[in-house]
């Protein structure tokens, strides 16, 4: 099969991650795969797939100069339309139909986004489908116009295959359409139980790893850590975040507890620090999948986490994690100092959390694909 993937950009975030996984499998299959995307920077990952970025107008050159002179970023796509506004032009202009003119002949085109949703439908080619990992909140913060291009996107005939069993009984039951649930994968070759690099740092370990969006629960586990550090002083919390974020949450919390800061740790450090830590709590409000709790579990980590919805595919309250309801710290608190105060209970969780993570494999979700691709083209 020649397979084209539609991103709007490569640069890196877990849903691109989940893309490349995918796209890597079905190319290593024996499959020509290609990634269109309009913007980015694929050199983080060892993508296998053939990359096409959508060729820059000459308007950009021209633009550029003037982009450089507020910032040293060179000016991209998806920043015309501010640049546009800033400059009075009075108008936005269309970035999808560049993508939808860059899309190859295919025999299976995929939507990865809600925007490319557009672009692989009125490029009138291949088997159309839509990779959706999406959800409302998300969608809200790129304003009412992408909100509402988002709702829209789940209007148009694409097949539909997504990461959790929430987003697959949300789309039925606010657009009333079938989807098919993929899951996501771990890299068991990089998450698995490793030996310490914090033993020089002493105290009770609690991992966590901070965003900078309001809806990933950044200051409901700092309220938390805070209320537990009164409880238990020689907690010390690992925290994990870009620079920019550390500061803000500098900025805008008070800190009542010892902590280490890792700075955008590579996947390996990752796994390093999860498996080196006595806890993993992830504090999010609501997401399509949330990885992190199960690469800690893959890593031999107890997990803490909320109620977010996408882990109910792999999160068994008791049995292989503590689930609490989202948006409570004073609950993650208590969490967190019983889980301290019961040894017997993070080894369960630590030994049926292993046992869980080896489940989910890329490989299984690469097999959705595939059938999923052969079953619309034999149709």
């Amino acid at each position: 099969m020649k397979i084209n993937f539609t991103l709007y950009s490569t640069s890196v975030t877990g849903g691109v991650r989940a893309i490349f996984e995918v796209a890597n499998g079905l190319s290593q299959r024996g499959h020509e795969v290609i990634i269109t995307s309009l913007e980015g920077d694929h050199t983080w990952f060892p993508i296998t797939a053939k990359v096409n970025y959508v060729e820059k107008p000459n308007f950009i050159r021209i633009l550029n100069p003037l982009k450089q002179l507020k910032s040293r970023e060179s000016l991209r796509y998806s920043s015309i339309s501010p640049v546009l506004g800033q400059m009075k032009m009075g108008f936005e202009a269309d970035l999808i139909k560049p993508l939808t003119e860059a899309i190859p002949d295919c025999d299976i085109n995929v939507a990865t986004w809600f925007f490319t949703s557009f672009a692989v439908f009125r490029s009138n080619k291949g088997k159309q489908f839509y990779f959706f990992m999406d959800f409302d909140e998300l969608a809200e913060k790129h304003g009412n116009y992408y909100h509402m291009l988002f709702k829209e996107s789940l209007y148009l005939p694409l097949n539909i295959i997504t990461i959790s069993t929430w987003l697959k009984e949300w789309i039925m039951e606010n657009y009333s359409k079938d989807a098919v649930v993929a899951g996501v994968g771990i890299e068991h070759n990089v998450f698995y139980p490793r030996t310490t690099i914090l033993e020089d740092v002493e105290g009770y370990k609690i991992m966590g790893i901070f965003r900078g969006f309001d809806y990933k629960g950044d200051s409901d586990l700092i309220n938390a850590l805070n209320i537990v550090s009164e409880k238990i002083p020689e907690i010390n919390p690992i925290i994990v975040c870009s620079k920019d974020t550390f500061n803000d949450l500098i900025k805008k919390h008070t800190f009542k507890f010892q902590y280490t800061f890792f700075e955008s740790p590579s996947d390996d450090t990752l796994a390093e620090l999860y498996s080196s830590s006595d806890l993993f709590v992830f504090a999010s409000h609501m997401e399509g999948y949330g990885l992190p709790p199960l690469e800690a579990m893959a890593c031999g980590t107890p997990v803490i986490t909320t109620d977010c919805k996408g882990v109910r595919d792999f999160v068994v309250h008791g049995e292989n994690a503590l689930m609490v309801h989202a948006k409570e710290h004073e609950t993650i608190a208590e969490s967190i100092i019983k889980m301290y105060n019961n040894p017997d209970l993070a080894k369960k969780l630590k030994e049926e959390g292993i046992l869980t993570a080896k489940k989910f494999t890329w490989e299984r979700v690469v097999d959705v694909f595939e059938k999923n691709f052969q079953d619309s083209l034999d149709k």
